[in-house]
């Protein structure tokens, strides 16, 4: 965290390591987190025990587990930029209309953040990535899609910070090659992504705006590939995208 002078607080940053840890396997005992953070045993207790006092952790049987406080500000988090009502059915007719899975997103600190995804279907709880809501820019499609919006200074500070991982043997990882596709992007005004994100899976995004022309965020669709071949994803479905962008767009004051 940034004090007023531009400083670093290494006691806070110890302590949202700690959250992350925690909120990426659903609990940990102190010996467990001896062993992922470097800092003595009695500092991280120290750590743990302000964080249950101030009630964003609970422990329970040795187990320090995320608090329903802490999900209350995950909530208030979503307020600031939330879709209301209206928003999340015209994502969901999206979603009933193709039979494919439809998310919203917004880009915060150079990361792909998700704040409404619908698929349609009952999740399958035992499903890692079901619970996975942030993600990088280069390899996605609504990421791709916001990352042609930004002057490349922007896009270079986040190539920077995040970097270009290679998550799929079809991922991006050259930053001439990401520039060309980005300017592809901007003359077409919607992203592709062909198992770039994750192996047999393809997608369709486009940026949304609000009244003022200023991004609102990123909407997405798609599914696996074995159903959705090239011709459909941007023919049909990049049609039905971005008619739904416009909706969204034309209606405005429903995004915060």
């Amino acid at each position: 965290m940034l004090d007023g002078n531009g400083r670093t607080l290494k006691t806070t940053q110890t302590s949202l390591q700690i959250l992350e840890l925690i909120l990426e396997h659903e609990g940990l005992s102190l010996a467990e987190f001896d062993q992922m953070i470097d800092k003595p045993k009695s500092s991280l207790h120290s750590h743990l025990n302000t964080l249950v006092d101030c009630r964003y952790l609970v422990k329970e049987e040795g187990v320090y587990k995320p608090s329903f406080r802490l999900a209350l500000l995950g909530d208030r988090a979503r307020q600031r930029n939330r879709l209301k009502s209206v928003a999340v059915e015209k994502i969901d007719e999206l979603t009933a209309a193709t039979g494919e899975e439809a998310n919203f997103t917004v880009l915060e600190y150079g990361r792909l953040l998700m704040i409404y995804g619908s698929s349609g279907v009952t999740p399958n709880a035992d499903d890692d990535a079901l619970f996975r809501r942030e993600y990088h820019l280069h390899n996605t499609a609504a990421g791709k899609a916001l990352l042609a919006e930004l002057d490349r200074d922007h896009v270079e500070s986040i190539l920077d910070e995040w970097g270009m991982p290679r998550e799929t043997e079809s991922t991006i990882t050259d930053r001439e090659r990401l520039y060309s596709s980005l300017e592809t992007i901007s003359d077409r005004g919607y992203a592709i992504v062909n198992e770039e994100f994750a192996p047999g899976l393809v997608a369709v995004g486009a940026v949304v705006h609000n009244d003022e022309e200023d991004v609102v965020g990123g909407l997405s669709i798609g599914g696996p590939k074995y159903r959705i071949d090239m011709s459909r994803l941007h023919d049909e479905l990049a049609d039905q995208l971005l008619a739904t962008v416009a909706e969204l767009e034309r209606e405005s004051p429903i995004l915060v």
